[in-house]
């Protein structure tokens, strides 16, 4: 932690600030964007093999919100993470932030799943859907990181 010349401010600062709160909630919120739409996307796959009930026009018969707004929070946590580690390492650009979401997704996040599927009857076309999902989101977390 140094300072730069001529100024009392610090180069490596601690804790997030305004602008820092709301890119983390930018990338959360493009990251939750896209897994409703890979969901939707792969709804078919995935309702099939579950064995969800769902209504003629195919979506669930529960209405709740709670799973939407735990995802939101637990994106937000995720990005938040993301920027710490990308500001500690130094990762900046738009290619090497997708090419580091890429990587925590599919090395991190993803086997995590796998750990988590074998131990429940689920199929594996489930696992890979939610595998997809997460290398996806980590990723457009990792461009909105490097990029800004």
């Amino acid at each position: 932690m140094g300072r730069d010349p001529g100024t009392r401010r610090h180069t490596c600062r601690k804790g997030l600030n305004f602008m820092e709160l709301l890119i983390v909630i930018a990338a959360a919120i493009l990251a939750w964007v896209a897994g409703a739409i890979w969901y939707r996307l792969t709804d078919r796959i995935y309702g099939e093999s579950s064995a969800l009930q769902v209504r003629n026009t195919g979506h669930p018969l529960s209405r709740s919100v709670t799973p939407y707004l735990l995802a939101g929070v637990a994106l937000v946590a995720v990005a938040a993470m993301m920027r710490v580690l990308f500001l500690r390492a130094g990762i900046d650009g738009i290619m090497a932030g997708l090419g580091w979401g890429l990587g925590i997704g599919a090395a991190v996040v993803a086997p995590w799943f796998v750990i988590a599927n074998t131990y429940s009857p689920r199929p594996m076309i489930m696992t890979l859907v939610d595998m997809g999902h997460a290398m996806m989101t980590c990723a457009l977390i990792g461009v909105v990181m490097g990029a800004i």
